[in-house]
C-alpha cells in the first residue's frame, strides 16, 4: 500500500504541472477524432499526417549505424534512417502521439517512401536511442484502453516522462510503445487480416511484448505506436531498398532475426 501511495504521489508531483498546462481541449485533432467511428478516425489520421500536420521534429530522420551479419556470417556496416519518435499529429506545442491500425500505418509509410520496422529493427532502435523511458501501462478494464481518452492520456504521459527526464520532444526516444511491425506473421494464412506487434522494452532492455499477431487489424489500443523507417538503407556504403533487403536470401538477416526472407513486407501486399 505504501508503494502504491508513493507511486501515486510521484506521478502527481512529476506529471501534475505538465498536465495542468496541456489539457484535452488544447488539441483540435483530439476534439475532432474522439467522436468519430474507427473508419472515419483512421481516415482523419491519414489525412492529417499525409498533409504535413506533424511536429517539425518528426519531419527528419535519425541516422542509426550498426554492424550486422548476413546469412553466411559475413559482417556488414548498416545504416538505417528512422523517425525519432512514433507518428504524431499536431504542431510542436500541441502534439498527439497517435495509435492507429496497420493499414493506415502502411499507407502513411508508403506516402513518405518508408516502411514499418521488423522486430530486429525495433531492437536496434531501442539499443541506439538517446532516451529510454519506462513503459507506462493502464490496467485493462473492458475496452477502456481502446478509447480516445486513454489514447490521448497516454500521449500526455509520455511527454511528461520526457520532461521529468530532462528532455524535450524530438529526442530519439524508445520504450514508450509497442511497434506495429512486419514479420513472417504477415504471411500467416489464418490471420491475414491481423496486426503484428512487438516491443515496448523495459529499462532492462527486454521487450514486454513478444512478436504477436492475435489482434484483428481494426484493434487499436493506447500501447500501439508507428515508427517509420526510410526505405533507403546503406550497406557498406552502397544504397539498398529496405524491402528488397528483407526479401533477399543473403542480406535479409541484416534487418531481420527470422531464418527465411520475408514474403510480405507490407500490410497492403496481397
Amino acid at each position: 500500500m505504501k508503494r502504491l501511495l508513493s507511486f501515486t504521489i510521484l506521478v502527481a508531483i512529476t506529471f501534475g504541472p505538465l498536465f495542468s498546462q496541456v489539457t484535452k481541449g488544447d488539441s483540435p485533432f483530439y476534439e475532432q477524432m474522439r467522436i468519430l467511428s474507427f473508419e472515419d478516425r483512421e481516415a482523419l489520421i491519414f489525412r492529417e499526417i499525409a498533409s504535413g500536420n506533424i511536429p517539425r521534429y518528426m519531419k527528419g530522420f535519425v541516422k542509426v549505424k550498426s554492424v550486422q551479419k548476413d546469412t553466411k556470417g559475413h559482417k556488414h556496416k548498416v545504416v538505417i534512417f528512422v523517425k525519432p519518435d512514433y507518428l504524431s499529429v499536431g504542431n510542436d506545442s500541441c502534439t498527439f502521439i497517435i495509435p492507429m491500425g496497420p493499414l493506415t500505418a502502411q499507407k502513411i509509410a508508403d506516402s513518405f517512401d518508408c516502411s514499418l520496422p521488423t522486430p530486429k529493427v525495433v531492437d536496434i532502435i531501442y539499443k541506439k536511442s538517446e532516451l529510454k523511458l519506462e513503459p507506462f501501462n493502464y490496467i485493462p478494464r473492458g475496452n477502456r484502453n481502446e478509447t480516445p481518452d486513454i489514447l490521448n492520456d497516454h500521449s500526455r504521459v509520455i511527454f511528461a516522462q520526457m520532461k521529468a527526464a530532462g528532455y524535450k520532444p524530438g529526442v530519439f526516444v524508445a520504450g514508450t510503445k509497442k511497434d506495429i511491425v512486419i514479420s513472417s506473421k504477415l504471411s500467416d494464412p489464418v490471420k491475414k487480416k491481423n496486426v503484428t506487434i512487438y516491443g515496448w522494452h523495459k529499462l532492462d532492455g527486454k521487450p514486454i511484448q513478444p512478436t504477436y499477431n492475435g489482434h484483428i487489424e481494426i484493434y487499436v489500443d493506447y500501447s500501439h505506436g508507428v515508427r517509420l523507417i526510410s526505405n533507403r538503407v546503406i550497406v557498406d556504403g552502397r544504397d539498398y531498398n529496405y524491402r528488397d533487403i528483407l526479401k533477399d536470401p543473403l542480406l535479409h538477416s541484416l534487418l531481420s532475426d527470422e531464418p527465411e526472407p520475408l514474403q510480405r513486407t507490407s500490410y497492403l501486399d496481397k
